[in-house]
């Protein structure tokens, strides 16, 4: 299936380099909707594999699959490939399935009103026909547009089948991405990752930079309280009387 939407691009790069792939040939009217929950869910798993050269983490980027047509695509809210060169991918418009040498190994499609129609038919049976191994929707209304706050499905014989959502005692939605290794979870508006390795949910750069301003006041906290021990400490020593209070 191709996309139909409007191209305002060269098919030809102007120096005659060849075919221009770009990265970003979709528009669509819910981006600003999405954006928010695109990059808080997306940051997360920039930060978790950032020193892995050999694992690609992109999104709104458009896949190309077919060799000298560039009007065929999809452009997935997020999607991960391992075992891959991400820096010489980086250098290109684009994730072009053919030189990569395999499909994305992952993917992720957010809700919105313009999009959920497409990602539940037309780009499921795209992602499954090109081997994405695990297409994961997420709809943080709780499924107004889904029809469900999650689902995931993995690859097996050319066909998505799904992975078993469980809902906690609060009522959150969640499933395990074997790919990933790690759980899902719906409960709000945002997507959240626990690694049930580490026994640790993975946060965001907010959260860490809350996490490490706590740390930076508990130090200052016991630099305080022992430079006030040393204090009285030498008080003591010195046979200094005791100040009122101290």
């Amino acid at each position: 299936m191709t996309s139909k939407t409007k191209y305002t691009y060269l098919p030809y790069r102007p120096d005659g380099s060849g075919i221009f792939y770009p990265e970003h040939p979709d528009v669509f009217p819910d981006a600003m909707y999405q954006f928010p929950k695109l990059t808080h869910t997306m940051d997360i798993l920039l930060w978790r594999y950032e020193d892995r050269p050999d694992i690609l983490v992109s999104g709104d980027n458009a896949i190309y699959y077919e060799q000298g047509n560039p009007r065929v695509h999809r452009s997935p809210d997020g999607f991960i490939a391992f075992g891959v060169d991400r820096d010489a991918i980086l250098q290109e418009n684009g994730y072009k399935v053919w030189e990569v040498g395999k499909p994305p190994d992952w993917v992720l499609e957010i809700a919105s009103p313009s999009t959920a129609r497409v990602d539940l038919t037309i780009k499921r049976d795209i992602y499954a026909s090109i081997g994405i191994g695990e297409y994961w929707r997420f709809d943080a209304s709780g499924g107004d547009y889904y029809g469900e706050p999650l689902v995931g499905e993995y690859l097996e014989g050319g066909e998505y089948r799904r992975f078993e959502i469980h809902t906690t005692e609060s009522g959150v939605a969640w499933a395990h991405s074997p790919m990933l290794n790690l759980d899902l979870y719906s409960g709000d508006i945002r997507l959240r990752y626990y690694d049930p390795v580490a026994e640790e949910w993975l946060r965001d750069l907010k959260e860490t930079q809350a996490e490490l301003l706590a740390a930076r006041a508990q130090l200052g906290a016991e630099r305080a309280a022992r430079l006030e021990a040393e204090r009285r400490l030498q008080e003591l020593q010195g046979g200094q009387p005791r100040r009122n209070g101290a």
